[in-house]
């Protein structure tokens, strides 16, 4: 298996450089970026937490595209972003954009594409109307554009930058989740990159289902991905009774969907119909609800969306999902979110133990 390891992609400048050092001690594959305009953390929430000397604002992020450039030029390891979105720019200029990182990381550049999210679009005046067409016609064009260098218009629209290097061509990630979204990672993407919390055998089936729209368009079956939240602990259960000390970091949990929040007998601060992670704006709730909510919200909720525990609960989960065809899992090393800086840096030496189990599979 292949181990990524995702950026922070935040001010301070020094922690991607604090995240690129950790990942090539630990031998990790790739590195990928997070292009995101708001954070996922209500900020007046996040200034009351007992730790946030290294992420004063969780709001402050950069430039994933510019990021990638500048520490591809500093490590062999692969850049990529996981993901960005298909209704901010036309496929014509995100291409450009791929193909120039291709060209300015030794280890070539990874495009991750989704539908966006509602929090990084609507805030800013974008339109979020139906996303997955959009999405499908982005896809189309790209694939076109980084294939053959031209519009599939048959016009004169085209890009000249050689599309391969020494590290082979750009790469599309597709992160699918639903049917229709699953069908256009066959049909155009390099690689599947879900991000979305799911059972090992839901994950799967998924699978399958990616790969038979790829045969049905003549294409070879994407790679499998997937980008997974993981908190490093003592133990799961102690990383639980931490979240019991500290619960506005349950407040993770506001990614999952109403439904899933229905299965725990509690209503979504976002609605009933609310998809989680994809309709959720934090800093459009209020906080003192939300300082309310979060000691009710169960461990079982957060850990449908994340993974913790200790190496050995963390390989055995990861293995399940490698039993299931994944191939690159990229990490989201959230260690510290409960238990702050202290054990965060406690918990460093388990991960290069965690990366170098995991590549073993």
């Amino acid at each position: 298996m292949k181990i990524g390891m995702l950026l922070p992609t935040v001010h301070p400048w020094e922690l991607n450089e604090m995240t690129l050092a950790a990942a090539e001690a630990a031998a990790c594959d790739s590195l990928w970026t997070v292009d995101h305009l708001l954070g996922c953390f209500h900020p007046e929430i996040w200034a009351e937490r007992r730790d946030t000397r290294n992420m004063p604002d969780p709001d402050a992020y950069f430039d994933p595209f510019v990021v990638s450039g500048v520490l591809g030029q500093r490590t062999s390891l692969a850049l990529g972003v996981a993901v960005t979105d298909s209704a901010r720019r036309r496929a014509a200029d995100v291409a450009r954009t791929a193909l120039t990182l291709q060209h300015l990381c030794e280890g070539g550049f990874n495009l991750g594409i989704g539908c966006g999210e509602a929090q990084n679009l609507l805030p800013y005046g974008y339109d979020f109307e139906r996303p997955v067409a959009r999405c499908e016609q982005f896809l189309r064009e790209l694939r076109t554009l980084l294939d053959e260098g031209r519009m599939p218009d048959g016009g004169v629209g085209r890009l000249a930058i050689p599309p391969e290097t020494a590290a082979g061509r750009a790469r599309i990630w597709v992160a699918g989740h639903g049917p229709r979204m699953l069908r256009l990672t066959g049909q155009y993407g390099d690689g599947w990159l879900p991000a979305w919390g799911m059972a090992p055998e839901e994950y799967g089936l998924r699978r399958l289902e990616v790969a038979r729209h790829a045969a049905a368009a003549g294409r070879p079956a994407p790679m499998s991905g997937l980008v997974a939240i993981t908190v490093i602990g003592e133990s799961r259960q102690r990383i639980r009774e931490l979240y019991e000390v500290e619960p506005e970091g349950k407040l993770a949990a506001l990614a999952a969907s109403a439904e899933r929040w229905r299965a725990h007998g509690l209503e979504h601060p976002d609605g009933p119909t609310s998809r989680g992670m994809t309709d959720i704006i934090p800093h459009s709730l209020e906080a003192d609800a939300l300082r309310e909510l979060a000691p009710q919200i169960p461990s079982e909720l957060l850990e449908e969306g994340q993974f913790s525990g200790n190496v050995e609960e963390l390989f055995e989960r990861f293995a399940a999902f490698a039993r299931e065809g994944l191939e690159h899992l990229v990490i989201a090393n959230v260690t510290g979110t409960v238990g702050g800086q202290e054990e965060a840096q406690a918990r460093a030496p388990d991960f290069v133990e965690l990366v170098k189990r995991l590549a073993e599979l």
